[in-house]
């Protein structure tokens, strides 16, 4: 006995299904593969999302330090006598001054520079010590500033630089 080979001979898929019955079960099933992808691509999508924002939710903001805002918010921020003292160019001697004295301990960094502390240990500043060397640096510019007027922009910049989150807090 012979058997026809993929001719409708009673066995196999065609059989069972009927006319046009497979191309059917195929787009359900290409369907049931595309819901599936579109599911885990979205699941993908999300899980990436979501790791992103709450990484830069609970990363600190890069602070940027505008070198004309400083000046501007350090000499408005002076009482009215010191004001009338000292110009803007005097402002802005005085604060590239104290920047030059952060910088020199390792707590200020150009642009492209890393700031490099020395050692694990935190790093104080004492005001006398910020005053004399500002004032040794105004002394060489020629500028005409009291002790007190320096000590008066140093601390009107470190209120700006606590202000724009660059420094850490005061020690105790």
């Amino acid at each position: 006995m012979r058997r026809a080979i993929g001719r409708g001979g009673g066995s196999g898929p065609s059989a069972v299904q009927g006319p046009g019955g497979g191309a059917l079960a195929f787009r359900a099933v290409v369907w049931v593969f595309v819901v599936i992808a579109a599911l885990l691509v979205f699941a993908i999508a999300a899980a990436t999302v979501g790791s992103e924002a709450f990484r830069l939710g609970h990363a600190p903001p890069p602070t940027i330090f505008d070198f004309d805002e400083a000046v501007v918010t350090v000499a408005d921020a002076l009482p009215e006598e010191a004001q009338a003292r000292l110009s803007y160019d005097d402002v802005r001697e005085l604060i590239g001054a104290e920047l030059d004295h952060l910088r020199a301990k390792g707590l200020f960094a150009l642009p492209g520079e890393d700031v490099v502390v020395d050692g694990e240990r935190d790093v104080v500043l004492a005001d006398d010590d910020a005053v004399a060397y500002v004032l040794g640096e105004a002394e060489e510019a020629g500028l005409e500033v009291t002790d007190a007027d320096v000590f008066l922009v140093i601390e009107a910049l470190h209120a700006h630089l606590a202000e724009i989150g660059a420094v850490g807090p005061e020690a105790g």
